[in-house]
């Protein structure tokens, strides 16, 4: 073959590699962009790709996997960002994690959407046991921190002892002292009115009549006195019994923490089996 051949030989050959590698790319190409496109929100492939991810979700939330069943419900969601049922579902599920501030804000969010009247009121229930829950959360959090400051200073500060004890002893005297203090009042006054400072004998009376009225403004003024005296006994004694004595102060991390959260069904024909609304 001479050189004039060959080269027409190799050139033939050449063209027909490109082109068939060209071919290969495409071939390699075309199927992973297809794959890789993402359905647009409404159509029937978005529709389709969204029940995917929902029912990959429902199956991690039966699993007990919240996390990751958040995960294929956001991506649920951002396929059909009208289905209100995936909004509410999401609230639940935070709740299930603890996460009281999310699942907030997805019930928030899921009572602003068009509901019916039965489920803005389910709605506004589930707000308010959440917002309480919240409330008993953070109420927990700051008893465990002053019990972690008191466990900082020592093992005795957990159980701290600061005067002021008050106890039946302690409520009977003070109640005994204001009591003796009011009868005094009475008997004070009882001595002011009955005292016969203008008396004039004949007049308003005799002599007898007129020792009569001071001597039951005379008894009625020492029955006052006695009366302030004892009060005022009793408040010294009170005060002493409430100040001169210890109580033990446990700090209220220590003590048990009641929190009553129900954590509500997820929407669905079954008891806790999440089910997807909105435009399927």
């Amino acid at each position: 073959m001479d050189g004039r051949a060959r080269m027409v030989l190799s050139a033939r050959l050449g063209l027909t590699l490109a082109i068939l590698a060209r071919g290969s790319m495409a071939f390699a190409d075309g199927p992973s962009t297809a794959a890789s496109a993402t359905p647009e929100v409404g159509t029937s492939e978005a529709i389709e790709a969204a029940r995917a991810h929902f029912t990959k979700g429902r199956a991690l939330y039966q699993a007990g996997s919240y996390r990751e069943a958040i995960v294929e419900l956001d991506a649920a969601r951002a396929l059909d960002p009208k289905a209100k049922d995936l909004v509410f579902n999401l609230g639940v599920v935070h709740e299930k994690l603890g996460d009281i501030d999310e699942a907030l804000r997805y019930v928030r969010l899921y009572s602003q959407m068009d509901l019916e009247p039965a489920e803005r009121a389910r709605a506004e229930s589930y707000i308010t046991r959440l917002e309480g829950a919240k409330s008993e959360v953070l109420a927990r959090k700051a008893a465990e921190a002053r019990q972690a400051a008191a466990a900082a200073h020592g093992p005795e500060a957990a159980n701290a002892r600061v005067r002021g004890r008050l106890d039946v002893a302690t409520v009977v005297v003070g109640v005994g002292a204001l009591a003796a203090a009011a009868t005094g009042g009475v008997f004070g006054i009882k001595a002011v009115v009955d005292k016969p400072t203008n008396f004039v004998t004949g007049k308003d009376g005799t002599l007898a009549d007129l020792q009569h009225l001071e001597s039951t403004a005379h008894t009625e003024a020492v029955v006052s006195d006695a009366c302030f005296v004892g009060a005022v006994a009793g408040a010294v004694a009170a005060t002493v019994l409430y100040f001169g004595r210890y109580r033990d102060v446990v700090p209220s991390a220590s003590k048990p923490q009641g929190r009553w959260i129900t954590v509500t069904p997820v929407l669905g024909p079954h008891a806790g089996a999440l089910s997807l609304g909105g435009a399927f």
